[in-house]
Parts: C-alpha cells; sequence; structure tokens
C-alpha cells in the first residue's frame, strides 16, 4: 500500500467514525423516534454529504454495538436510543463535577419543567454512580444541600412531542400549526404560527411567535400546548432580536396602555432599603435616606404587571409616591385586600 493510498484509507475512517459518532448523539438527544430519511436529513444539514444506503448500513452497524432500536411499519423503520442506556456515550466525571452537577439538579428541580431534565437524566446518573463508588463522598447529600428562596411549587407539565417539534422549528425557522387551551377559554383554538424564540421565565416555559399575518410578538405557555405540527415553510419574520424584547421589558407583562418607561419613587423601610443595594431594581437606582426608619427609593423601571407584583409581596414596607396613577391603583388594591379581613372567619 502507498503512502497516498493508507492516507486515503485513513481519511475515509476518520470521516465514517465522525459521522457514525453524529448519528449516535442525534439519536440520543431525540425523544422521538427517527426515520433513516430525517438522520441523512439532520447529517446534510450538518455538513456530512452521504447517501441513504450508507447511512442505513451505519445504523446497522451501530445497533449490533450500540442499544439501538427500530420499529417498522411498513417501508418506514424509525430508528432510537434506548433512554436508560444513554450515559454510554458519556465520558467520567471527577467526584467534584458529580457534585456540581446533582446540586444543580437539586436546585432546578422545582424551577424547571421536568421535561427539560430528561436531557439531562443521564448526566446526572452518571454523577449519582460516580459518587456512590467513593466511600468518602457516598454520603454527599448529608454534606451538600439546595434550598430555594421562595414558596416551594411544581412546574407546569409539557408535552414531550410538542416541545421537541417547537424546539425544532425554532432553530429552523420554519413555522408551526398548534393546538393552544389559553387559560381563559373554554376550548383549545389552532393557531398557525412563526416561532422566533423559546424563553424560560420563572417555572414557565414559553414561545414567542407572531400568528398568521399578524406583526406583533406573542407569548404561548408550552405546557397550554396540546398539539404541534411543522408547516414545512419558512418563517417569514427574520428580523426579530431576543435580547432587543427583553430590554423592552416584553416578558414583564406590560398591558395595553403600558406607559413604558416610568420613574419609579417609593418610600421604604431601611430594612427593604438594604436588600435592594444588593439587588438594585435599575441600573439608575437611588436611595436616599429619610430617617432611621424610611429612605426613599428612586429608579428609572418599565410599567408592569411584574412592579406591581413585586410592590405588592413588600407592601408592608414600601409606600408608593410616583407615578399617582401607579400609587392610586396599589392604594385600591391594598384597600380591596384589607376588606377580605374586615370580619374574623368562624
Amino acid at each position: 500500500m502507498t503512502y497516498k493510498e493508507g492516507l486515503k484509507r485513513s481519511n475515509k475512517m476518520v470521516s465514517t467514525v465522525h459521522r457514525q459518532w453524529m448519528i449516535l448523539k442525534y439519536l440520543s438527544r431525540s425523544a422521538e423516534h427517527k426515520t433513516t430519511e430525517e438522520i441523512l436529513d439532520y447529517l446534510t444539514a450538518e455538513g456530512v454529504n452521504q447517501t441513504l444506503r450508507t447511512v442505513q448500513r451505519d445504523l446497522a452497524f451501530l445497533a449490533d454495538i450500540f442499544p439501538l432500536q427500530c420499529d417498522r411499519d411498513g417501508h418506514e423503520v424509525r430508528w432510537y436510543w434506548l433512554r436508560d442506556s444513554r450515559t454510554e456515550l458519556m465520558a467520567g466525571l471527577s467526584f467534584s463535577d458529580s457534585i456540581s452537577l446533582l446540586l444543580v439538579k437539586s436546585s432546578l428541580t422545582s424551577l424547571l419543567p421536568k421535561l427539560l431534565f430528561k436531557g439531562l437524566e443521564s448526566q446526572f446518573a452518571l454523577a449519582a454512580s460516580t459518587l456512590s463508588k467513593s466511600k468518602a463522598l457516598a454520603n454527599w447529600s448529608q454534606k451538600f444541600a439546595s434550598v430555594g428562596l421562595e414558596l416551594s411549587s411544581s412546574p407546569p407539565t409539557i408535552d414531550e412531542q410538542v416541545l421537541e417539534r417547537v424546539q425544532n422549528a425554532v432553530l429552523r425557522e420554519q413555522q408551526l400549526e398548534v393546538s393552544y387551551q389559553a387559560i381563559h377559554q373554554s376550548e383549545p383554538k389552532t393557531y398557525q404560527l412563526a416561532p422566533l424564540a423559546l424563553l424560560l421565565r420563572g417555572q414557565v416555559l414559553y414561545l414567542l411567535a407572531t400568528v398568521g399575518e399578524h406583526t406583533d410578538v406573542r407569548r404561548f405557555a408550552m405546557h397550554r400546548m396540546l398539539a404541534a405540527e411543522l408547516y414545512g415553510e419558512a418563517n417569514f419574520r427574520r428580523d426579530f432580536k431576543l435580547q432587543g424584547y427583553l430590554d423592552a421589558g416584553g416578558m414583564q407583562f406590560t398591558s395595553e396602555g403600558s406607559a413604558g418607561l416610568i420613574t419609579f419613587k417609593a418610600r421604604v423601610k431601611v430594612q427593604q432599603a438594604n436588600h435592594l443595594e444588593e439587588q438594585p431594581l435599575s441600573g439608575d437606582m437611588q436611595l436616599s435616606k429619610i430617617n432611621d426608619e424610611w429612605c426613599l427609593l428612586t429608579a428609572t423601571v418599565i410599567d408592569s404587571w411584574q412592579l406591581r407584583w413585586w410592590i405588592m409581596s413588600h407592601a408592608a414596607n414600601i409606600e408608593v409616591l410616583e407615578p399617582a396613577a401607579l400609587r392610586q391603583e396599589i392604594k385600591h388594591q391594598l384597600s380591596e385586600a384589607m376588606s377580605h379581613y374586615k370580619t374574623e372567619k368562624a
């Protein structure tokens, strides 16, 4: 064998290993069973050009080594990676990495929708297995813990197939048809959406999208999405900037007639002012002492429901001064809340 022949053969082997590794990773990350054609489309999109027959041979070869399975329906074959075996693709973890991963798991369990954890299950399992092999670290949970700051509640449940299709639509910039059950409607409605971004706010995952021919950006809670199908048509909206949307307060739930940016002024108790110094409301926030009990707070913030929720959650420590309309609104809400406590319940 000549040098050139050997080099050519070596390059071909590297190319084959790379292609087969990509197939394994693609199947291990997918919740849906994938047809051979879909796997070929993925490889092509990633710049790996091969024939369908080559991919079929790769899958047959890999199924003899790795826990890959396929379901046959007539001429259609769908491939998938057995969920409990995905750790076989992972490199080893150090003890420190394992503890960090499991602390992240404990701190985010009550925050993230459960479905978002599915892709990390194998990493968490490997971390637990790594620590269990050490006598000194087997009882790590008695020495490390993560505690949430807020009242504990369970995140909403998201349909696995719907999430994967929406994620694909966002990444590929393709339109979707979804069945959506709004919280204020008795029956689900069908929407044609041009997806723009997925955004996690607290425990709720939202799809930002435009509807039909409309150009305004709307929010759709993923746990209220009952079904989703890709149209295959390109998303016509290309000028959306996620950071610009966030900077403008898009996820602060501003209502119609919102004043936008406002100069917010309030009297705050000294203990509340101490917390605000550590976590300012805005970059230009200022605090000045009024007396031993009160401070004056001034900050440029977005006129939003989030601002109102924050004020009401600290109502005993805050007196809104400006804007006058916001002061009256908070005063009305507090008065209504007090009306519930005027008479003692038996």
